[in-house]
């Protein structure tokens, strides 16, 4: 077994990805979520129904897509506006647990059978709540992060760089 050299580490190298590349890479992820955000919409457009129709829920899903890619094309440097992104990123994935959780129908497992089983659905349901309960603490975490950043200036800037 080789020992790495000393001095150089553990061997893993870590490397950045260029400027441009990174804005260019975040700029196509947003391009996507923002599209499947676009599809949701032309997809509830006839549901009469529009808030128990599967389809809502590729709204936050777009979202938050969208939300990571504005993350990546941002500079490090735009503290306030980053921890705004992650916010509202954390909160639209948050938004999209808890359709899933408590929204119409809610959660379902079926057996070999096509039947549900009353102990699975039981059990997804209570899994499917918990994680979305967990989901809106971390929304509610981000958020607080943000006024923090936004109210600590250049104080905080030093210490998120870190």
């Amino acid at each position: 077994m080789k020992k790495a050299a000393k001095g150089k580490g553990n061997g893993v190298v870590k490397k950045r990805l260029r400027p441009g590349l990174r804005i260019a890479i975040g700029i196509a992820v947003c391009a996507i979520g923002l599209g499947v955000v676009a599809f949701g919409v032309h997809e509830l457009g006839p549901k009469p129904d529009k808030f128990a129709a599967g389809e809502f829920a590729a709204l936050p899903v777009g979202m938050t897509v969208a939300f990571v890619g504005a993350l990546l094309a941002l500079p490090r440097s735009v503290v306030r506006t980053r921890a705004l992104i992650g916010a509202l990123m954390i909160s639209a994935l948050a938004l999209t647990a808890d359709w899933i959780a408590f929204g119409p129908g809610g959660p379902n497992i079926t057996g070999n059978l096509g039947r549900p089983l009353q102990t699975s659905l039981m059990i997804s349901r209570i899994l499917f709540r918990v994680m979305a309960v967990l989901v809106d603490l971390m929304a509610l975490w981000a958020w607080v992060r943000f006024f923090l950043v936004f109210r600590g200036g250049a104080a905080t800037r030093a210490r998120s760089s870190s």
